[in-house]
């Protein structure tokens, strides 16, 4: 014969949690694409144009009749502008808020890939590296401020696979860099490797 009282006690023994297959349902649906895609296209941002930039430097010196020593600012003035900007960005986006300080660096880059496209001397395309480097540190702190009100919100841990999606946008975007602003100089011009980044701030 079958013991009632063991039947019941089935579910607990067997250490069933009522409850958990909807929660996992509901963390995919509040960190899905409509929350992730602009977080990582806005990630993607910063290490793609520190490298890109690498397959212009000769035809931009050529043009505005520079030597090495001087395109090489154009890196410099990008990762300067991000190690300075980064950790002033999220503090700010901890104060006003981080999908303000998110959408500010997107104009900022949306900005400052204007003024490198048409920029007429060698000193303004500089500003608009700086430009984009504060622009683009914006993106990182601000996604991870984002996920964390969220998870706040929702009173569950952010997934690790999301923690995961952004830091592989950074090293991909970062390795496909070179390859994307080699493709636009050939095509387009070194003028289009500022210009891309209209299309992806506005995205």
């Amino acid at each position: 014969m079958t013991d009632p009282s063991a039947a019941s006690a089935g579910p607990a023994r067997t250490g069933a949690v009522p409850g958990r297959p909807g929660e996992s349902a509901g963390t995919d649906r509040a960190f899905g694409a409509r929350l992730m895609t602009p977080l990582l296209l806005g990630s993607l941002l910063n290490p793609v144009n520190s490298t890109m930039i690498a397959t212009g430097l000769v035809a931009i010196g050529h043009d505005f009749h520079v030597g090495a020593a001087d395109t090489a600012w154009l890196i410099s003035a990008l990762y300067l502008a991000s190690a300075v900007g980064q950790p002033f960005m999220g503090r700010l986006a901890d104060r006003v808020g981080p999908r303000r300080v998110f959408v500010a660096g997107a104009l900022a880059v949306c900005a400052a890939g204007l003024i490198g496209a048409l920029a007429p001397t060698f000193t303004l395309l500089i500003v608009s590296r700086v430009v984009l480097g504060i622009g683009t540190a914006a993106a990182y702190p601000a996604a991870m401020a984002v996920l964390r009100a969220e998870s706040r919100r929702l009173g569950l841990p952010t997934p690790r696979r999301v923690l995961g999606r952004l830091s592989l946008a950074a090293l991909a975007s970062a390795a496909l860099g070179p390859s994307l602003g080699g493709l636009l100089t050939a095509t387009a011009g070194w003028r289009a490797v500022f210009a891309v980044n209209v299309p992806l701030s506005l995205l």
